[in-house]
């Protein structure tokens, strides 16, 4: 799930701790998010596309409906 915002990461040198940090949550609430268990709050997608460096209007490539990308 969130492929798209998993390759950014990578692109970056950042693992799924780096992220949390980032965000202020432990790495197992990152996993709980890129496994759909738990969802992603507007705030930390938008706090996401900072990290990323993206543009809201990117908002819905790195968090796709369902959380699936192609």
């Amino acid at each position: 799930m969130y492929r798209y915002l998993a390759g950014r990461l990578r692109q970056l040198g950042m693992r799924q701790c780096d992220l949390g940090k980032e965000l202020g949550i432990k790495a197992p609430a990152v996993s709980q998010r890129f496994t759909g268990r738990t969802p992603w709050s507007i705030d930390e997608m938008y706090k996401c596309l900072d990290i990323c460096q993206a543009k809201p209007e990117e908002l819905h490539i790195y968090f796709p409906k369902g959380g699936m990308s192609a």
